[in-house]
């Protein structure tokens, strides 16, 4: 992980494309998918509102079930219970809602992204556009930065740790035992384990390894009663499809295995998220017990930029002049109800034009 400074616009922009050109890469014609973060301050950590909150996954008996699960079931349902109205089609997953959830303001173990590097420094510079919802020290205080993330490099790792566990592999497809034959379903996972021919592609390589997990999901409820069978068989469903849907979606607990965040797309259930251009890093549930020193010195481990396996997919850009880039901003004709396509922002924006 690297960080870099930058006090114009200019710089900022130069930085993000330096990420995406990369010369080490293999076709430099085509730039590198990379999603962005807006912080308010440097110091925030990359973890979303449900990690927070200071809940922490203590199973109930021996099963993949927690207080966390329980916190993450109650707020759905009742979520789900009393928004259900407002959508022209109902989110079709746990995962959809998440998503709902987390840009609504509920705390879930979503973590937000943008595909757009404008848009994720609008939302690190937004004290200083919006002098309302802001105080003026928090702008003294406030050392925005932008994390850039690499979603395909950080999927790729999730997928190398994956094919490479077997006691993962035994833990998810024991519960096949009597239905279909684990050996097959382990040949068929070695064979979709040669990355190469299974999930690259060129005529879409940028796509690689970012997915899809509703409409994962989705495809396995429609097949669930003969998941077993089509697993044995490997001629319908990617078994390391079926592996993240059980980690990231049903929530399988991890313990020994830090497998770090997925970068996963999702439907747009709002204008707001289809206006900033959202994307997403699911947390599975980890449960880990070597922490309780670094949680006393303000450290929570569990943060994508202490992950061993996400580290250096990250980069860090701290803005050192955030009221002279916010004004470049909005020189440009770049401001809030890019982020918030809103009537209220919108008038908000034309009684005060101007950097706070």
């Amino acid at each position: 992980m690297e960080s870099k400074v930058i006090d114009s616009l200019g710089k900022y922009m130069d930085i993000v494309s330096g990420i995406a050109l990369d010369e080490t890469r293999e076709n430099i014609d085509r730039p590198n998918v990379l999603w962005f973060r807006g912080l308010s301050h440097v110091n925030h950590s990359l973890l979303p509102t449900m990690y927070r909150s200071g809940l922490e996954v203590k199973r109930v008996k021996d099963c993949d079930y927690s207080l966390m699960h329980y916190a993450e079931d109650a707020r759905t349902q009742h979520y789900n219970a009393k928004n259900f109205h407002f959508f022209a089609k109902e989110p079709s997953s746990r995962i959809e809602w998440l998503e709902v959830m987390q840009h609504h303001g509920v705390k879930t173990r979503a973590l937000d992204w943008s595909e757009s590097a404008i848009h994720s420094l609008m939302f690190a510079l937004e004290p200083f556009f919006d002098h309302l919802k802001y105080k003026d020290d928090t702008r003294v205080k406030t050392v925005p930065c932008v994390w850039v993330l690499e979603p395909g490099k950080l999927n790729k790792r999730i997928f190398d740790c994956i094919r490479d566990n077997n006691d993962l592999h035994s833990k998810i497809f024991n519960e096949f035992k009597g239905i279909a034959d684990e050996k097959e379903i382990e040949k068929v996972v070695k064979e979709y384990g040669i990355f190469e021919s299974s999930c690259e592609t060129r005529g879409t390589k940028h796509l690689d390894y970012i997915v899809n997990l509703s409409n994962i999901n989705d495809e396995i409820l429609r097949d669930r009663t003969r998941i077993g069978k089509l697993l044995e068989k490997g001629n319908v469903i990617n078994p390391y499809y079926y592996m993240l849907a059980r980690i990231y979606s049903d929530g399988m607990i991890m313990k020994e295995t830090r497998l770090p965040p997925l970068a996963v797309v999702h439907p747009y259930h709002s204008e707001r998220i289809k206006a900033q251009k959202g994307v997403f890093t699911i947390f599975p549930f980890y449960e880990r017990e070597d922490d309780e020193h670094f949680k006393h010195l303000g450290v929570n481990l569990d943060a994508m930029e202490y992950n061993p396996y996400a580290r250096d997919c990250l980069h860090k850009i701290i803005v050192s002049n955030p009221q002279k880039v916010a004004g470049e901003l909005m020189a440009n004709g770049i401001n809030v109800s890019w982020l918030y396509p809103e009537l209220p922002i919108v008038a908000n924006e034309i009684e005060y034009h101007r950097i706070f």
